[in-house]
């Protein structure tokens, strides 16, 4: 079961990652990113194998927009022992354009604090009205 402090530790993390993102403060992204963080980025031929190729696509995304901003919306977070994982949506701006995604997000405790260690972003499904 999640304790109260788990997941706020984990939120806490997540709130840090999104406000990094905001920033463009890629050190501190990669700060919280364990070295071995693997995942997709929302656009094609955006696969993250490790923090070397994290690194050069945050510097790659940053470089091609002129503004930019990240808002986490509803996440649901679950966790057993030293493992947690979330799914989540988030609001995607870039030089103005909206972009609703969802995103899922693996983190390993390491005894003093959290990592990401997998990290997805997608656009959102149209609905289907």
């Amino acid at each position: 079961m999640l304790s109260t402090q788990t997941k706020d530790q984990i939120d806490d993390h997540l709130d840090r990652f999104t406000a990094a993102w905001e920033r463009r403060d890629i050190p501190a992204i990669l700060e919280l990113s364990a070295d071995d963080i693997m995942g997709y980025g929302p656009g094609e031929g955006e696969v993250i194998r490790n923090k070397r190729e994290f690194d050069a696509l945050l510097r790659e995304r940053y470089a091609v927009a002129a503004s930019f901003s990240l808002r986490r919306g509803e996440s649901t977070i679950k966790a057993e022992g030293t493992i947690a994982w979330v799914i989540g949506d988030l609001v995607l701006t870039i030089d103005g354009d909206v972009l609703p995604c969802r995103f899922t997000m693996v983190l390993r405790g390491t005894g003093h604090r959290w990592v990401v260690v997998q990290y997805h972003i997608s656009g959102s499904a149209p609905s289907s009205d």
